[in-house]
């Protein structure tokens, strides 16, 4: 698989609609693409982690992205392997984990999503089965140790701004 392939961030695409800036961190030891926008890392083996920030378009809260998302990853094939309420730093959102197969290999393929008012951060990550679960523990403490923001209720963020480098 190519590095610069796409295919496995194009399931979430249909339902977002991309108003992006560079948002950061990315899991220990992985290599940023210089000038990404979205934000990429890419880790020695091939797992591939990207942040970006989108438009909250139905302007909808989380319990909402939570079905649309699990709906539309599961209808376009992918095998649910998880799903969690996941906290960065204090902020609720929510982890999708799953697992589609590409050619011969399984790759997984990971969605968490944050709701600010009128963005979402959305930071998605994939990679084959094997490298994956060598990154997942450096992938899941990049996801909690999201800065964003003081909360201002369940919609969302006072102000992510932080999250722009």
């Amino acid at each position: 698989m190519s590095i610069h392939n796409t295919g496995f961030f194009a399931a979430i695409s249909v339902i977002l609609f991309s108003a992006c800036t560079h948002l950061s961190p990315v899991p220990e030891t992985f290599s940023v693409y210089d000038g990404s926008n979205p934000k990429r890392a890419v880790s020695f083996d091939r797992v591939v982690y990207q942040i970006k920030r989108v438009d909250n378009e139905p302007k909808a809260d989380l319990s909402f992205w939570k079905v649309a998302l699990k709906e539309r990853l599961v209808k376009t094939g992918y095998r649910l392997a998880g799903e969690n309420d996941v906290i960065a730093n204090g902020f609720p959102g929510y982890l999708i984990e799953t697992v589609a197969p590409h050619g011969a290999v399984d790759y997984n393929y990971w969605v968490a999503v944050f709701v600010d008012k009128s963005d979402l951060i959305v930071i998605e990550a994939t990679g084959e089965v094997v490298n994956f679960k060598a990154n997942r523990a450096k992938i899941l403490a990049a996801i909690q140790n999201m800065d964003l923001g003081k909360s201002s209720g369940p919609a969302g963020a006072q102000s992510a701004q932080n999250l722009s480098r």
